[in-house]
């Protein structure tokens, strides 16, 4: 079985608001410094951002 396959620089694993803003940061730091650098943001969710909130369990008693 053959697999496909794309390669990185930099992932990112979760696109919530610190995984984005870490992206745009790296992109932003490249182009200063004149280079390209390929990020990827991988997010588990539908949407971007969907696990923004935890699924933890809090027992109050």
């Amino acid at each position: 079985m053959q697999r496909e396959a794309m390669e990185f620089d930099v992932v990112i694993v979760g696109g919530g608001p610190s995984g984005l803003s870490a992206a745009i940061r790296l992109k932003q730091l490249a182009a200063d410094a004149g280079r390209s650098v390929s990020v990827c943001v991988l997010e588990k969710g539908s949407e971007i951002g969907m696990h923004i909130l935890s699924g933890a369990v809090i027992e109050r008693r």
